[in-house]
């Protein structure tokens, strides 16, 4: 434990408790990455917001917080400057009052052995002694700080606890003969419900598809298809980001022409799309999950040349290695022992291997029962540093695994 940080190291909290809570910091971890060296980050707890007595009812809701410890060159007044700017640029009111629900809020908790004490910046903060749960995430990562608090920092209840990483992707198919959940979220008010639970379970993005390609399936029309997800987009598309699973091309125009929802990527589970259909993806910036079909790698980097060639960009590229996809319960395995291979195409590293059938050859759980052996394949991908994306059915169990691994990690 660091009772001491030296000169260059700065401990700051973020919160949220406005909009989309967790991608909010996300999207601070990134702007502060463009001028801080981040080594350690807590994980992310959900605690009751702090209000005066007589505030309103409408801002009392929940934060998200986290604390982050990283290297810096700026003073202490440099440093708030730009914090202060990545809190207008994510949409902070900076007029607001000061207990009001915030998309943003970052601060600095400690800035070396400094002592400061004005009227725009006071270090150490002035609420250590009051946010036990903030000395808490700091002792989780590693520093420790004197206090005068009588609250011990393990007198706190969350309300719940996430991670920022790995980046979970919820699945959601519409589709009444998907293998696992076939039938279950084909109205589009159950889909709504559906979406809602997975993204305050901590799903990254949600992908939806409305044709199921289990073994054995019966492909349905683009017409049928887009029929399905009209109504499923229209109630899910403020809700968080969304994969679109589709390998249609005139499926793909339709939704990127007629829905309002935020599109994040285009999943081609067959690799089929079009040129023209591909370039459109390229110049709109959209992302495009392309999976390979047997286990030929050297498949993928011509895939990923061509892809480039019609003016994707390598960083919107996502490799799906298409566990069950055109191979045996075997090269299933296989595969996913070689996933850091894939990491030297510098593409981003999408696995979809929750319940998938070749988990049958070590386990005789039914396949809505797979999710302790989807969590097991899920850990040993991140013990290896092999994925940036999982997609998976079971968001919340796979989220309370990676919470409790991520504080063994710093504890």
């Amino acid at each position: 434990m660091k009772n001491i940080l030296d000169g260059k190291m700065v401990l700051l909290s973020i919160g949220s408790n406005e909009g989309d809570r967790l991608q909010h910091l996300r999207t601070a971890i990134a702007e502060l990455e463009s001028f801080l060296s981040i080594q350690t980050m807590s994980h992310v707890i959900e605690t009751a917001a702090f209000l005066p007595p007589g505030a309103p009812a409408a801002w009392n809701l929940p934060f998200l917080n986290m604390v982050v410890a990283a290297d810096t060159s700026c003073d202490s007044f440099q440093l708030l400057k730009l914090l202060k700017k990545i809190e207008r640029k994510l949409g902070r009111d900076m007029e607001a009052p000061r207990w009001s629900p915030r998309i943003i809020d970052v601060d600095i908790l400690v800035h070396g052995k400094r002592n400061i004490g004005t009227d725009s910046l006071t270090i150490p903060h002035r609420e250590l002694n009051n946010r036990n749960f903030i000395r808490f995430l700091m002792n989780e990562i590693g520093y420790e700080v004197e206090s005068d608090s009588k609250i011990g920092i393990d007198n706190y209840i969350p309300l719940d606890n996430f991670v920022l990483f790995p980046r979970l992707i919820g699945i959601l198919n519409i589709t009444p003969d998907s293998f696992s959940d076939g039938g279950k979220f084909l109205d589009p008010v159950e889909a709504e419900k559906q979406a809602k639970k997975l993204i305050q379970d901590g799903a990254y993005a949600i992908d939806i598809g409305a044709q199921s390609t289990r073994p054995g399936y019966e492909e349905i029309s683009p017409a049928e298809e887009i029929s399905r997800l009209d109504p499923v987009l229209e109630r899910c598309g403020g809700i968080g980001r969304i994969s679109l699973d589709t390998y249609f091309d005139e499926v793909v125009r339709h939704v990127l022409q007629n829905s309002h929802a935020k599109i994040e990527w285009i999943n081609d589970q067959m690799a089929t799309l079009a040129a023209d259909t591909l370039k459109l993806l390229a110049d709109r910036d959209i992302k495009l999950v392309t999976m390979l079909h047997g286990t030929n790698f050297s498949w993928l980097e011509q895939r990923v040349k061509y892809l480039e060639n019609l003016g994707m960009r390598r960083s919107n590229i996502i490799i799906d290695p298409g566990i069950g996809f055109g191979k045996s319960r075997h090269d299933n395995v296989r595969i996913i022992k070689r996933l850091d291979e894939l990491k030297t195409f510098g593409c981003k590293i999408l696995l979809g291997a929750s319940r998938k059938s070749f988990i049958a050859a070590h386990s005789n759980a039914a396949v809505m029962e797979r999710d302790l052996e989807s969590i097991a394949v899920a850990c040993f991908t991140q013990l290896n540093n092999s994925v940036d994306y999982l997609r998976v059915h079971n968001v919340r169990d796979h989220m309370r695994f990676f919470v409790t691994t991520h504080c063994l990690q710093y504890s």
